[in-house]
């Protein structure tokens, strides 16, 4: 699992993940302090009470975004995605407190069932609404942990580390990227193959009276919508991936036919 902090401990209360999950701030875009506040209410903290690391801002998939980090005196450490248009939490990533990782015995006291159970009760989900896609016994400087990873039905990611001798949770993830691709209202940016063809054509600056087709199809990649292809021209074949959503070339390769 990836950790962006040193060691930190959660502060939310059991079963109140979810609800801020979907808490979004306006219907305007939102501005860097305001980003601010919407992190620390998720997180349960004070602007008072921790230390921002410099906020910044970038791009994902064409999207504009908060990047936030901080970290309380007993070293919580955060940091957040925040969705500039409204709001939104795209990502969470938090390390546990040092209290959490430290245990050196080998023996387990608590089960994977349990540790499986506190992650669910953190997330504010349903053993039935989720799909566990990994749940893993590991051994981390001799203090034994669970690895646990689940989905929810509209794709929101949650990735938890869970100490097995204390059931303490160690680190956590969250992440709703792949859930707006998911919302059947929204439009797609590629309507259908002709116009994912159209795209890849204009990357080629070629004709399509002077291509020939492979296969073109649809696909989905991490819970995204794309459209997958070849074509050839001349002595060149083109192999392309565009994002349905946002009409991206998000892979693009170039060969000639004899390698």
């Amino acid at each position: 699992m990836k950790k962006t902090f040193a060691a930190a401990h959660t502060t939310l209360a059991a079963g109140t993940l979810a609800i801020l999950m979907a808490m979004n701030a306006s219907a305007a875009q939102v501005t860097e302090d305001k980003a601010r506040s919407i992190a620390l209410e998720n997180a349960g903290q004070k602007a008072e009470d921790v230390t921002f690391g410099q906020t910044r801002t970038d791009m994902d998939d064409n999207r504009l975004v908060y990047e936030i980090k901080f970290v309380t005196p007993d070293y919580q450490t955060y940091e957040y995605e925040i969705l500039a248009k409204d709001g939104m939490i795209l990502a969470i990533e938090y390390d546990g407190a040092p209290g959490a990782k430290t245990h050196n015995s080998r023996k387990t006291t608590i089960s994977l069932d349990r540790a499986k159970e506190i992650s669910l009760n953190h997330a504010g989900q349903k053993a039935e609404d989720v799909t566990f896609v990994k749940t893993e016994t590991d051994l981390d400087d001799v203090r034994l942990e669970y690895d646990i990873e689940f989905v929810t039905e509209d794709k929101k990611e949650y990735q938890y580390e869970i100490n097995g001798s204390t059931g303490a949770i160690i680190s956590w993830d969250y992440d709703a990227k792949n859930s707006l691709s998911s919302d059947p209202a929204k439009k797609t940016a590629v309507s259908d193959i002709e116009a994912a063809k159209a795209i890849a054509l204009e990357q080629a600056k070629v004709k399509a009276a002077d291509v020939t087709w492979g296969k073109v199809k649809t696909d989905y990649d991490d819970g995204r919508l794309i459209y997958e292809g070849e074509f050839f021209y001349k002595t060149l074949e083109y192999e392309f991936e565009i994002d349905a959503e946002s009409g991206m070339i998000t892979d693009w390769d170039v060969d000639s036919i004899y390698d």
